[in-house]
């Protein structure tokens, strides 16, 4: 491809990421400032005045817990590469992710800042990728797991909190639970598929993909690192659900916590979507469909949304601090 082509194509991909900001800004944007208007502003600060302020305190540490756990399971991960790494590293780097994420138009950047920061510093980026990636992979497992199980305890009334969901959101969560064993048995199989049909591939392309499968490779014959991420990523979202459901009580909120262990989750699948920006009017409209059914208003709805995303930016801004004395360099960064 010649100079000049491409120009051509790197300026198209750019004009195709800024139609998609502008999409993301304007459906997440639009779809808020309709709630907020329909809810009346006034209301929703009321409802923050009211709040515990030691409940909202308590929620912070939930979140830093939070944080600290993935920080540990990607660690587990990487000890199945033979990959010892500090953990006061791990966290640094972590959070730098998550400032990232919640603070650029991107809900993947962060997880490129880590796969190059420990590519960097362990000479691998197959490795990093996979680590990466799968302790992604069983977060969202996690995530569907635990929203379809909520799903079938309020759709039967099995414990008295029936509640109605809409068909398409059903859908969503079966199919985002589709779609992550899909990847988990495709990542587990990708060094027999390579072996099979990567002769139908570059050279190129070939061999970076070989040592990423080989990486993954790994995570299917180590059950017990498996386990164990599974087992700390089911405990993530616990306490994701259980820092939701302390604000709810910080804001009054009397609802039960099936309610919450439903509502979160599809929260976060649907925030997925790629035309949402971080998350912004998916968790409100979901926390506004559900809490409504139970009598609560939409303007305490919309300030548990809002009071739950400013814990989480509270917290992430954490590494911004990171990068400002973290250092720079390779070997000593967050060190």
């Amino acid at each position: 491809m010649s100079a000049p082509e491409t120009e051509v194509a790197a300026s198209a991909q750019r004009s195709q990421r800024n139609l998609l900001l502008a999409i993301r800004f304007f459906v997440s944007g639009g779809l808020l400032t309709y709630l907020i208007w329909q809810a009346n502003p006034a209301n929703i600060w009321a409802a923050w005045q009211r709040a515990n302020p030691w409940l909202i305190g308590l929620a912070i540490l939930l979140q830093m817990l939070c944080i600290a756990l993935s920080a540990l399971k990607w660690g587990v991960l990487l000890r199945a590469h033979n990959q010892q790494q500090p953990y006061r590293w791990l966290l640094g780097t972590y959070l730098v992710g998550q400032f990232a994420n919640n603070f650029l138009p991107t809900s993947v950047g962060g997880d490129a800042i880590r796969i190059v920061q420990l590519g960097r510093r362990i000479n691998s980026y197959a490795q990093s990728s996979a680590s990466v990636f799968m302790e992604r992979l069983t977060g969202f497992l996690a995530l569907s797991l635990i929203a379809n199980v909520a799903l079938l305890f309020t759709s039967t009334n099995l414990f008295g909190a029936r509640l109605v969901t809409d068909p398409t959101l059903t859908l969503l969560a079966l199919g985002f639970a589709l779609v992550a064993i899909l990847a988990v048995v495709v990542s587990f199989a990708s060094p027999w598929l390579l072996g099979h049909f990567g002769r139908y591939l570059p050279k190129a392309v070939r061999n970076p993909l070989q040592k990423i499968a080989d990486a993954f490779g790994i995570y299917a014959t180590d059950r017990r690192t498996m386990l164990k991420a599974m087992g700390l990523s089911l405990l993530f979202h616990l306490l994701w659900i259980s820092l939701h459901y302390i604000c709810g009580r910080a804001l009054h909120i009397d609802a039960p916590l099936l309610l919450f262990a439903l509502m979160v989750p599809l929260t976060d699948i649907v925030g997925l979507a790629p035309i949402f920006f971080n998350n912004l009017g998916a968790r409100d409209l979901v926390f506004t469909l559900y809490l409504n059914q139970i009598g609560i208003a939409t303007s305490t709805a919309l300030a548990l949304a809002f009071t739950a995303f400013s814990i989480r930016l509270l917290v992430s801004s954490l590494g911004g601090l990171v990068i400002l004395f973290g250092g720079r360099g390779k070997s000593s960064h967050f060190s």
